[in-house]
């Protein structure tokens, strides 16, 4: 079935819209949510039979806990819905957005790129019904017990200078939905959003939040997900405010602007709009480099969520080993197909099985 995928369905999605297939692919997840023979469906095909699970892949994240460490990074569904189907694909969570305040477009189409084998360039540009439809989608989700992260942003009308009040009013909104938190000042496709990544304008982001948690309820965990493209002096920035403020983690990384790796595909993709993603070696590579510096620099204290270039167990056990607990996986879902969560698991559990290891926890930082 994943020959299949591979070698005529995505060669036939690559000569398509990208953006179209990918909501057409989300939409009938959704769909297939309304009926559990459907769902069940969802999971025979993906699966093969049952969701596949291991105990000594269960992992605790922040205080979450997670059945195995493959999750849908942000981006897949930026609009709450199909969770329930993309668990059954053999993911253990599902992070959701990037949320917005209200409702936003995003650029103009076309916008979503496959410029190789497993390689996209997005512009998207933050396109969210908004926090309202969001978490009247999430609803449907409340008592799943699925782990579910929202990733914060903010709409590109809104100064920086007031982005502080707007990830607390999503923070309100959504908080009772959220197994974790994210501030996303990292995506390439908002003018001046990287800026938000300086300490002190991300200070004033966590203190918000954190005010806006405090006046709920207990602090949920909170993580800041930064770009490949930061140098380390940078990196520490980053990492200083999450340990002064006492967040839980980073998610590192987003997509790479980067012009010579996206002049890779083509001359015409150099100073294309966007963010590349995928299966890319110096792509991956780069977000590899920021787990390995955040765990160095904090003796594995920071916890890490690693992004960029997943697609099968070996390029999973890379970031794990360089100290993520948890990876993500989005441009693969298309590169590789609906199975590639069990397969990654799968094959964790066979290499486990092969070196003696008792449980993935022992794999997190073992690089070092």
């Amino acid at each position: 079935m994943s020959e299949i995928y591979k070698n005529i369905v995505a060669p036939f999605l690559d000569t398509q819209d990208s953006e179209t297939w990918h909501n057409h692919a989300r939409n009938a997840l959704a769909l297939a949510e309304s009926n559990p023979l459907t769902l069940r469906l969802v999971e025979l095909f993906a699966q093969g039979h049952r969701r596949f699970t291991d105990q000594r892949l269960n992992i605790v994240l922040g205080g979450v806990e997670f059945d195995n460490p493959v999750m849908v990074g942000a981006g897949w569904t930026k609009t709450g819905k199909a969770v329930e189907a993309l668990y059954r694909l053999g993911f253990s969570g599902v992070e959701v957005g990037s949320v917005l305040d209200y409702p936003q477009p995003g650029n103009e189409k076309p916008r979503q790129f496959m410029v190789g084998p497993g390689v996209c360039i997005n512009a998207l540009g933050f396109n969210t019904p908004g926090v309202e439809a969001v978490a009247q989608n999430l609803e449907r989700y409340r008592e799943s017990g699925i782990p579910i992260g929202i990733s914060l942003g903010k709409n590109k009308d809104i100064p920086n200078v007031a982005a502080p009040e707007m990830h607390a009013v999503i923070i309100k909104r959504l908080y009772d939905h959220a197994a974790y938190f994210v501030i996303n000042v990292s995506s390439p496709n908002t003018p001046g959003l990287r800026a938000l990544q300086d300490k002190g304008p991300l200070t004033d982001i966590v203190q918000a939040i954190n005010d806006a948690m405090d006046a709920i309820g207990n602090r949920k965990p909170l993580f800041v997900k930064i770009a490949p493209d930061l140098t380390n002096d940078a990196v520490n920035d980053v990492i200083r405010v999450v340990v002064d403020n006492g967040l839980t983690g980073i998610i590192a990384t987003n997509t790479t602007n980067n012009p010579d790796i996206k002049a890779r595909y083509g001359e015409r993709w150099r100073n294309q709009p966007g963010g590349l993603s995928g299966d890319d070696i110096d792509y991956r590579r780069m977000s590899t480099e920021k787990v390995t510096h955040i765990y160095k620099e904090t003796d594995g204290a920071v916890e890490i969520i690693g992004v960029g270039g997943v697609k099968n167990w070996q390029t999973a056990l890379e970031k794990i080993r360089a100290g993520a607990k948890v990876v993500q996986v989005v441009t693969a879902i298309r590169g590789e197909g609906p199975r590639v969560a069990g397969k990654i698991n799968r094959g964790l559990v066979g290499y486990m099985e092969s070196e003696g290891v008792k449980n993935v926890r022992e794999l997190v930082g073992s690089a070092h």
